[in-house]
C-alpha cells in the first residue's frame, strides 16, 4: 500500500504564465513529483482540496507565500487526492466533483475512499510500463494514462454516487 510507507504533498506554484498544482510523495530521502495540473480551473482545484482537507484537520501548511503554497496531506488521505487530482484533470465542472471529493472524505462513500487508492496505484503501475521516454521533465503519472483514468475515473463516480442514498 502506498500510504504506509510515504509521506505526500500538493502545492500550488503561481507564475507569470498561469499556476500549477504538483502532486508529490516522498519519504525522508526523496520526494517525487507524481502529477501536475494546469489551467485555468487549477487555483479553484487546489483551493477545493485544501478546504476539504482542513475541514478534516488533515492538511498542515509547510510553506505559504504569494508565488507557492506546499501543504503536507495526511497519511490515509494522501491516495485519496492523488486520484481526485487525476479525476479533476480537465474537468469542466469543478464544483460538482469538489462536492463529490469534500463528500468522499466526510464518509458519505463508504468504500469509493479505497477504490479512489486504487486508481492511483493503478495510475502509476501503468505509467511506469506504458512510458518509453526519459523521466527528465516527465511525471511519475505520464500524461495518457492520467486523461484515460481522468476519464474513467469520471464515469466510475457518475454511476457509484447513484447507488448511495441522499
Amino acid at each position: 500500500m502506498l500510504y504506509n510507507e510515504y509521506t505526500y504533498y500538493i502545492t500550488l506554484r503561481r507564475k507569470s504564465r498561469g499556476s500549477e498544482v504538483l502532486y508529490n510523495i516522498g519519504s525522508e530521502s526523496s520526494i517525487t513529483t507524481v502529477l501536475r495540473l494546469s489551467g485555468k480551473n487549477t487555483d479553484k482545484v487546489f483551493r477545493s482540496v485544501i478546504e476539504a482537507l482542513a475541514r478534516q484537520g488533515a492538511a498542515i501548511p509547510l510553506r505559504v507565500s504569494n508565488s507557492e503554497q506546499v501543504y503536507s496531506i495526511r497519511e490515509d488521505l494522501g491516495p485519496i487526492v492523488g486520484a481526485y487530482l487525476i479525476l479533476a484533470r480537465r474537468a469542466r465542472n469543478i464544483e460538482k466533483w469538489s462536492k463529490f471529493f469534500s463528500e468522499l472524505l466526510d464518509g458519505h462513500y463508504a468504500g469509493v475512499a479505497k477504490a479512489f487508492s486504487a486508481f492511483l496505484e493503478i495510475a502509476i503501475e501503468l505509467s511506469k510500463t506504458t512510458s518509453s521516454r526519459k523521466r527528465s521533465r516527465d511525471y511519475t503519472i505520464s500524461s495518457v494514462v492520467a486523461d484515460a483514468l481522468s476519464s474513467a475515473l469520471k464515469q466510475f463516480v457518475d454511476k457509484i454516487a447513484k447507488a448511495y442514498p441522499k
